[in-house]
């Protein structure tokens, strides 16, 4: 299990405990069986989206996070 990163794109400062940022950016963390140096593609609620079956794709549950996002997926 690795730590992962969803970048939201929302400039600002944490205002809220918990809250990540980085370079001025919100991140939400997330938690996903994948290695460590895997990309991040994207997350949803569907593990069989066509992409899924894209050679060097991974699809990973996403765990102790605030995302609603079921899913990952991962370029490796």
């Amino acid at each position: 299990m690795n730590t992962f990163y969803f970048d939201t794109g929302v400039r600002g400062y944490p205002t809220t405990k918990g809250q990540v940022y980085r370079n001025g950016v919100k991140q939400i963390p997330f938690d996903a069986n994948a290695p460590a140096n895997a990309l991040l593609m994207f997350l949803c609620d569907n593990p069989n989206l066509p992409e899924s079956e894209q050679p060097g794709v991974i699809v990973r549950e996403v765990v102790n996070t605030t995302m609603i996002s079921k899913y990952a997926y991962f370029r490796v």
